[in-house]
């Protein structure tokens, strides 16, 4: 039995989405505020508790609070609109669609839509739904009309009321009369959008008890700093939990426990005799003044040992500090944050499984019981405090310590879903196991297993590219593909000196050179990112075979662009006249969400005055004729910066061109040292006329789909 799918309508923003689960793990991802924290709290009300006595008003989509107080006009109108249709597009609802074995069947003959059903898909919704609508009317059509009168029986006071609308009231009194209830679905109609049917409700206002176990790892862990006096940041209350559940030998001795009861037993009687001897001169002491005489109680001095005590108090859990000195040890909060946490969550991850299991001394009450069959796990946020390598491991490592004790004859199943903001684990997983939630007119959440569709080779690169390069491109709002390592350096110093709001944004710049970005375009396509291509010129004469590079000269038809991406990414025009000839706009494809620049010619002045016309072919020649004053006063410099900087003093626009090409397509320069040596020679650099165009775009781009999250906060405190 596994969950398949779920689809969540009218939770905080999430106003209808589908999520699909992976059968073993699932992980959320996502940029900030895209609505996987909303999705797992779903999860945990809907499912965890099973009541709806959890949910907040703030729980509902918030634009439908239009529709609710629409409701109490016409109450108040006279209109009683009763039918809990009306309700449905209002309120929470979560279906949830397992699919289950024929073998299945006794756990689920609860949910079983028709007895035709012979294995396969089975669905629930669980909506929030009132309890008595004609009691929710009557009261508040009451306390409305109340208010009402008390505010005019003064006609000096502009004092208002509550409730001044029906959502005012509902906020006020939600569990009063609000609360879950559960239906059964059509198998058929999955992905049909089935209205609900209000005549085929579950028995049981929770039909999964019993049938999926459900437990959580908040991404608010409690974890502080050495000083706090928290109990919540010690790993020993989490110890003795596990201990009291699964190892404490007083609620189910065995064989192997009677050594321990041994040792407990003789440690306590020596103990007891140490005390009595060292309180014997107090209790003389005592006897002086008349206590204890023939008639009182005598004082004796007896301890219990307890193992659970052995964990209340902050020393219970230490650190070896040498293998050779066991008296080199520390206290657990002397060590670092990344290791408790991820102690912890390996202890809680444990303990959630063999509670399921019921191993070892866990609920001996309650083992009779049968053990549920589907164990979905929600873990939040894992990657605090843990560095980089730990995160990975973690990822790798959840499943397994999750399932280890699982017999794999038994046909139980366990399902874990995380949700994180790290591009670290997100990249330690197939791409079938992500779900991206995209930020549009409403939340998506993106199923990645098909992005590629039958194309593997193409999948299997960007995945491997992605994890070499810990990109967090499910993170970002925006993408920049360039060719090489001068402009990932360079770039982002552009934007972080000519572009405020673009340094706003969180925006992954990769770099995958001409014949590679074009492959990530299925991916960026289904993401919605906008994407900045910043592409090489590249020209080549198409005379010769193969296509050999070639100095760029006007009004030759025989000079094509040489980089394939352009024209792979949606640019149709190849010559270069052609390409200098597109207005801006020409260059913005596929919707208006994919901008694609490259080198166009630029006016240069050499130090007679005489103006030219260059035709830059790279990153790097660009960044010259745009620096090109800067650059000829540089007097001391090595590599392409002194062959650019000598090109520079030549005294015709010809001579300068030739060099600043031929410096630029000699494989011997470095043209990441020519990159940090014009950053460290001049103060303010001029960014590439067409590097310009690309960024302009990308801001005006982002500007259209909201505010950057910083001016949020930074308006919030004003």
């Amino acid at each position: 039995m596994k969950i398949k799918q779920i689809n969540i309508r009218n939770f905080r923003k999430l106003k209808n989405v589908k999520i699909e689960f992976n059968d073993k793990q699932t992980l959320f991802v996502g940029a900030n505020n895209s609505g996987k924290t909303s999705a797992m709290d779903a999860l945990r009300k809907f499912l965890v508790r099973g009541q709806g006595s959890n949910f907040l008003f703030n729980d509902i989509t918030a634009t439908n609070r239009k529709l609710i107080n629409l409701l109490g006009e016409k109450w108040q109108s006279g209109v009683s609109v009763q039918e809990m249709s009306e309700w449905e597009n209002i309120l929470p609802s979560m279906d949830i669609w397992l699919e289950v074995e024929k073998n299945e069947l006794h756990y689920v003959s609860a949910i079983i839509p028709t007895l035709q059903w012979n294995g396969g898909m089975l669905g629930v919704r669980l909506s929030y739904l009132p309890k008595d609508i004609e009691n929710l009317i009557s009261d508040y059509n009451e306390v409305y009309t109340n208010a009402r009168k008390t505010e005019k029986s003064d006609k000096s006071s502009t004092v208002l009321l509550p409730p001044q609308n029906l959502s005012m009231f509902i906020e006020k009194n939600l569990s009063t009369y609000f609360g879950l209830e559960a239906f059964i679905l059509d198998p058929s109609k999955i992905d049909k959008g089935q209205a609900t049917d209000f005549e085929n409700a579950c028995q049981n206002t929770n039909p999964l008890d019993g049938l999926i176990r459900i437990d959580m790892i908040s991404a608010h862990r409690g974890l502080a700093d050495v000083d706090s006096d928290n109990d919540s940041v010690s790993l020993s209350p989490q110890l003795r939990s596990y201990y009291d559940r699964h190892l404490d030998v007083e609620k189910e001795t065995k064989p192997e426990d009677l050594n321990t009861l041994l040792s407990l037993q003789n440690a306590q009687k020596v103990f007891n005799e140490n005390l009595t001897k060292k309180f014997e001169d107090s209790f003389k002491e005592l006897e002086t003044l008349g206590f204890p005489n023939l008639t009182d109680p005598k004082i004796i001095i007896e301890s219990k040992l307890d193992e659970r005590k052995a964990f209340e108090h902050e020393s219970a859990v230490q650190y070896s500090l040498s293998s050779e000195d066991a008296t080199l040890k520390l206290p657990e909060k002397y060590n670092g944050l990344g290791y408790r946490n991820l102690i912890s969550i390996a202890f809680r991850l444990m303990s959630f499984r063999d509670a399921r299991l019921k191993v070892g001394k866990a609920n001996t009450e309650t083992r009779d019981e049968k053990i549920a069959p589907l164990h979905l796990v929600l873990l939040e946020e894992p990657e605090a405090h843990l560095h980089v390598q730990v995160q990975q491991v973690l990822i790798k490592k959840a499943y397994e310590i999750l399932t280890k004790k699982t017999p794999k004859e038994s046909g139980l199943t366990a399902q874990l879903v995380i949700s994180t903001h790290s591009s670290h684990i997100s990249n330690e997983v197939d791409f079938s196991n992500v779900r991206y939630f995209k930020r549009s007119d409403g939340i998506e959440v993106i199923n990645l297993t098909n992005v590629f569709g039958k194309d593997k080779k193409t999948e299997k690169f960007v995945e491997r590219y992605i994890r070499l390069s810990h990109c967090d491109l499910f993170f970002a709002d925006a993408v920049i593909f360039v060719e090489g390592t001068s402009e990932s350096i360079l770039v982002p110093h552009f934007i972080r000196e000519n572009y405020e709001n673009l340094n706003s944004r969180y925006i992954t710049i990769l770099t995958v050179g001409g014949s590679h970005s074009h492959r990530f375009e299925p991916l960026t396509d289904l993401l919605g990112l906008p994407v900045l291509v910043l592409a090489d010129l590249d020209p080549v004469d198409t005379t010769t075979a193969p296509n050999k590079k070639i100095q760029p000269v006007r009004s030759k038809d025989n000079i094509q662009t040489g980089n394939s991406a352009i024209g792979w990414w949606g640019i149709k025009e190849k010559k270069l006249d052609e390409l200098f000839a597109l207005q801006i706009d020409k260059k913005a494809i596929q919707s208006g969400n994919v901008f694609v620049a490259f080198q166009t010619p630029v006016n240069v002045s050499i130090k007679d005055g005489e103006s030219f016309e260059a035709v830059p072919i790279t990153f790097e020649d660009a960044l010259a004729y745009e620096n090109f004053t800067e650059i000829a006063g540089v007097l001391k410099s090595t590599g392409l910066m002194a062959k650019v900087s000598a090109a520079a003093k030549k005294t015709t626009g010809v001579e300068v061109v030739k060099d600043v090409y031929d410096a630029v397509t000699n494989s011997s320069v470095d043209k990441v040292e020519f990159s940090l040596e014009l950053m460290y020679l001049i103060d303010k650099i001029k960014v590439p006329q067409y590097i310009k165009e690309g960024l302009n775009w990308l801001e005006q781009k982002l500007a259209k789909q909201g505010t950057p999250i910083f001016e949020v906060a930074n308006a919030t405190k004003q």
